[in-house]
């Protein structure tokens, strides 16, 4: 299903994607005014369109021809199939292949580039009555539009410099969620996933607050001590641990007690945490 539908949007209706389903158009519209600058065709140069060798025979009676020679190039590399020189448009992505198009075919001819490109129309209409072109970088749709971007990249920043660098999550065994033991004892299972985001390997101890004398083991994983295991967490990256609690059903007065998982970096004082529980069989 995913092969087909893949092959569906992105190889046969990838203009009817971009054009009905992508959010881009509608995003793109609603936040560009008359002054913003977007990919278009320059009518005021352009027009009246005519073929290249009939061009010149206009020109040489004195008649008024614009630059496109009417190839259809812009239309044919448009990846949504519009034709710009028909204004502006909710399919246009601006993705500037018009341009690069439209200037290839503007440099074999002999003519100047630039026939399609970033402009606004009251700009070409300032040009068709002889005025000077007229740009506002500034104003306050563009103000209101870096003030928010400084907001988010400030937020970003924080994020970024204050995200922990040593992260813990929890996931208690389903099936079974608690096994008797032959000496009466409880034990749960857990999957323990460690994350270092530091670039050094360092060495964590895990602690556990639950139930009364509850033992911990890591399987697969050698420690010094039995009560407090030590594990060593390779440099930017996620470890998996298998993490068995052991503890006797004598003083548990609940089927579910809360279990914390505690791990502790030795060396640089970092801790994280993460709750469960301990349940009974």
């Amino acid at each position: 299903i995913l092969t087909a539908l893949t092959y569906l949007l992105a190889g046969y209706m990838r203009e009817q994607v971009c054009v009905y389903m992508c959010p881009w158009p509608r995003i793109q519209a609603a936040l560009t005014d008359e002054w913003a600058l977007n990919v278009a065709y320059k009518y005021d140069r352009g027009e009246q369109r005519c073929s290249l060798k009939k061009s010149f025979d206009l020109r040489a009676r004195g008649e008024r021809v614009g630059d496109c020679i009417d190839c259809n190039q812009c239309a044919a590399v448009c990846p949504t199939g519009i034709d710009i020189r028909n204004g502006a448009q909710l399919g246009c992505i601006q993705c500037g292949l018009c341009i690069d198009a439209c200037d290839a075919v503007m440099k074999k001819i002999g003519r100047k580039s630039g026939l399609i490109g970033y402009d606004n129309d009251i700009n070409i209409r300032r040009r068709m009555d002889g005025k000077p072109e007229l740009f506002k970088p500034v104003r306050p749709r563009t103000l209101v539009y870096a003030f928010l971007i400084t907001i988010i990249c400030a937020v970003m920043v924080y994020e970024l410099l204050s995200r922990t660098m040593l992260d813990l999550s929890v996931l208690h065994d389903r099936n079974p969620m608690a096994v008797r033991l032959s000496d009466g004892s409880v034990r749960n299972a857990y999957t323990v996933r460690l994350l270092n985001r530091r670039d050094f390997d360092r060495v964590i101890a895990i602690d556990i607050d639950g139930p009364p004398k509850t033992s911990v083991h890591v399987v697969g994983a050698d420690s010094v001590t039995v009560d407090r295991p030590m594990i060593v967490l390779a440099r930017d990256t996620t470890t998996e641990l298998r993490v068995l609690l052991t503890a006797p059903v004598d003083g548990m007065a609940e089927r579910s007690m809360p279990v914390r998982f505690r791990v502790t970096d030795l060396g640089l004082g970092e801790v994280a945490s993460a709750s469960d529980h301990f349940v009974l069989p």
